[in-house]
């Protein structure tokens, strides 16, 4: 065998070896089109207050869902309800939704779901804002929701959150 074949062989036998340690990961990522759902399909149901539109998708280990409430003031990222199942508690909504809590501590409060905390934030021309989150978790899933709703003054009444009550949906996290 001549120097030039076993050079051959060892380079080759290198080039594998090498090949089978480096190991690749393939990243997914699933993010399926919004899908307009009915009232009863979300997790927690806003008693007292009309949606105009419900949404759920799924991204990647998260399910996504929410809700649009009216909107007679038009500030920013307002009158939404968001519900994400995950298998962790989120602090924040996502980013998507153009609205974050404050962070300090917010008022404590009860309803149906459970503990929750608000803040209400009036603005200088008299509508009152309030933020809304809340935690609950059934196994190895977590309900994380998030609430920025704004309204006019003669027409803001925060009594539908201590209503918020859970839905059959909220029995059975989706997987």
């Amino acid at each position: 065998m001549s120097l030039r074949s076993i050079l051959g062989i060892v380079v080759g036998a290198l080039s594998l070896t090498g090949c089978q340690l480096t190991q690749s990961q393939t990243v997914s990522h699933t993010f399926n089109d919004p899908v307009t759902i009915h009232d009863y399909q979300l997790p927690v149901y806003p008693e007292g207050q009309k949606l105009l539109t419900n949404y759920r998708q799924r991204r990647n280990e998260e399910l996504w869902f929410w809700s649009e409430l009216g909107n007679t003031t038009f500030q920013r990222g307002e009158n939404l309800i968001v519900q994400v199942v995950s298998k962790k508690p989120l602090e924040q909504p996502p980013s998507l939704f153009a609205f974050a809590m404050p962070p300090n501590p917010g008022e404590r409060k009860y309803n149906a779901v459970g503990p929750y905390q608000r803040w209400v934030n009036v603005m200088p021309n008299g509508d009152r804002c309030v933020y809304a989150q809340q935690h609950t978790r059934k196994m190895e899933q977590w309900l994380s929701i998030f609430i920025h709703y704004c309204a006019p003054e003669n027409r803001h009444s925060l009594t539908w959150l201590d209503e918020l009550k859970p839905s059959f949906y909220l029995e059975d996290f989706p997987s």
